[in-house]
């Protein structure tokens, strides 16, 4: 699945001089796409039926999603993506990471990405992920406890910021950062880290899931690829040693031999699942 990691090239190729500036336009890459295939569905996830759902942003933006259900779901995953997923692309291969689990799942496109409209900023991301919780729980009727807030790298700042402030079931962070300039820093290695200054948009400062970590309540994972470089492991301890929730409530796992995109098809990584989908 695609993520950040075309993020962390952002820091080679918008150099002036020895200075690498980061901004939104050099994070947020829109890649269009299409509606999701059925017969890849159907060969991936035969379980589930998928019904199409356009959900209303708060400045009117019509945003794409698709709702998976299978019968005797015990969940219900509300899943954003990484930077360049579109569920047309990717949406059969995560359905079929998720069916085995035995939860229902509603991946959304985000904003100017897929078939949803708009230009996305942090900020409209976040707004649109509440969006997306809204109608998953007002308009589908799905209670607020059975839905599980899960995002991969760009997708996990709008699971975080959903978490905090809505009264979810519980928090999946995957490949996920504290702030933007510790991830930046993580990401200026060698001859780079002595050479080159990263200057940091203001309207990037202070963003990540540090901030989130006081105010997430519900049982919470952190999923990382011990290979990850481009949100290194450090970034997601940090997260944990952050929340205030006591162990029993809480998981890290540092899964071997994943790096940021797969971390998900790694058997350790689904056993880490199943046991927080039981401990809830």
């Amino acid at each position: 699945m695609p993520s950040l990691s075309r993020a962390a090239v952002a820091l080679l190729i918008v150099l002036s001089g020895c200075t690498a500036h980061i901004g939104e336009e050099s994070l947020l890459m829109p890649i269009r796409g299409g509606a999701l295939p059925p017969e890849p569905l159907r060969a991936a996830a035969p379980a589930y039926s998928m019904t199409e759902q356009w959900i209303t942003a708060p400045d009117g933006t019509r945003l794409s999603a698709v709702l998976l259900r299978q019968p005797g779901s015990r969940a219900t995953i509300l899943y954003f993506g990484g930077n360049g997923f579109t569920i047309g692309q990717f949406g059969a291969a995560t359905a079929g990471l998720f069916a085995p689990l035995g939860v229902d799942l509603m991946i959304v496109d985000h904003r100017g990405y897929g078939r949803s409209q708009g230009r996305p900023t942090q900020a409209n991301l976040e707004a649109d992920g509440l969006a997306a919780f809204d109608h998953l729980t007002r308009n589908i009727g799905i209670a607020p406890e059975r839905v599980i807030v899960h995002g991969q790298s760009l997708g996990s700042f709008i699971a975080g910021h959903v978490a905090a402030n809505r009264p979810t079931g519980g928090a999946v962070l995957e490949s996920s950062a504290t702030t933007a300039e510790e991830w930046a820093d993580a990401n200026r290695r060698g001859l780079m880290r002595l050479l080159v200054r990263v200057e940091i948009d203001e309207t990037l400062r202070g963003r990540g899931n540090l901030t989130n970590m006081t105010r997430i309540d519900e049982p919470l994972l952190i999923l990382v690829g011990q290979n990850d470089r481009t949100t290194p492991p450090p970034l997601s301890q940090a997260l944990y040693a952050a929340s205030p929730l006591p162990a029993a409530r809480k998981r890290l796992a540092i899964v071997p031999g994943a790096d940021h995109n797969n971390v998900m098809t790694r058997p350790q990584a689904i056993a880490a699942y199943r046991a927080f989908l039981s401990g809830r």
